[in-house]
């Protein structure tokens, strides 16, 4: 299959991305999975808590205007006991409303169970009283007290189930910040891995056909346009390797080409300057007796400047190989 080098990036690339992204994702929900245990634990938990300890300040403080009133008689004190009650209520049904788990529920009815009982108690006690009728004040006092004692019996253990639900809330939190941080860095090097070993791979189907094209070029062999889309994947390099090889014959059918024009040239010349040094042999032989010293020296030196050329024309013939040779040497360094 054949994938031009742009796909190659871009799809190298665009891997990279998704995993990015799914390792964002994967934070995103374990952030988002912690943000909501925490609200919960803050919304609900700790407001639980802290209605459970009123509800307690407010119960014993029921039983503590109780018993003075009973010792005093005062209206003031049995008015501020039903303000203690209407206060019991309140945060009764706001802890209940908040309740979610059964048995929280359950220890949430027996508390106000063992509260009304208590109301009940109280409110005949206060009605021998307002009566001024004789009364077994002391069987009364002695069930109040078991009330109260199994009321706040059950309000304490409602105190140690909700702060066990807000540890298990908090460790559940731990666990999971836990697994978010080792599951982010085992995919962060991951990531990490897969990102080095595909750029590599990416580079290598680069890189690769280049240095075979480069090698074949520093060989100067040549291959058809069947030979060399078998080898080269990538079009870009292909097209690379066409144009060389064009390029390639273009020089060598130049260099042979003016291989020829050079041989035509030399031949040319050749015949031309034979016959100049021969005709200039005759003249200074004929012109022996009658030329001066200085013509002498002018024949001699036209002698030696022809055979000269004469001699450098075969010369010419090896110009074109050279040329050759040196159009290669270009084509290697390119």
């Amino acid at each position: 299959m054949q994938i031009p080098i742009f796909w190659r990036l871009i799809s190298g690339y665009a891997l990279i991305l998704l995993l990015s992204v799914g390792v964002c994702a994967y934070s995103i929900v374990q952030l988002g999975s912690l943000s909501g245990t925490a609200r919960v634990a803050l919304d609900t938990d700790n407001r639980m808590i802290s209605a459970q300890e009123k509800l307690t300040d407010a119960f014993l403080s029921e039983v503590r205007y109780a018993g003075k009133f009973v010792i005093t008689h005062t209206a003031s004190l049995h008015e501020q006991f039903r303000q203690f009650k209407n206060d019991f209520t309140g945060y009764m049904n706001e802890i209940k409303s908040l309740a979610a788990s059964p048995d929280t529920k359950a220890r949430l009815s027996r508390v106000e169970e063992l509260h009304q009982r208590y109301q009940d108690l109280f409110d005949r006690e206060v009605r021998y009283i307002k009566a001024g009728q004789p009364y077994a004040e002391s069987r009364f006092r002695q069930e109040r007290e078991k009330v109260l004692e199994s009321a706040l019996g059950e309000l304490e253990r409602l105190k140690r189930q909700l702060h066990k639900n807000l540890n298990d809330k908090l460790e559940t939190i731990d666990t999971a910040a836990r697994a978010a941080r080792t599951g982010s860095a085992a995919a962060t090097l991951l990531l990490l891995g897969l990102g080095v070993a595909l750029s590599v791979a990416v580079s290598k189907s680069i890189t690769r056909p280049l240095a075979r094209l480069k090698r074949t070029t520093l060989e100067q062999t040549e291959h058809d346009g069947r030979s060399t889309s078998e080898s080269y994947r990538i079009p870009e390099l292909r097209e690379l390797s066409d144009a060389l090889c064009t390029a390639r014959r273009s020089l060598r059918e130049a260099a042979e080409t003016n291989k020829v024009f050079v041989h035509r040239i030399a031949e040319q010349f050749v015949t031309p300057l034979i016959s100049l040094k021969r005709r200039l042999s005759y003249l200074e032989r004929e012109l022996t007796e009658k030329t001066t010293a200085e013509q002498r020296t002018t024949f001699q030196v036209l002698a030696e400047e022809t055979e000269r050329l004469i001699q450098r024309c075969p010369t010419l013939q090896t110009v074109a190989p050279n040329e050759r040779e040196t159009l290669h040497n270009r084509e290697q360094v390119t």
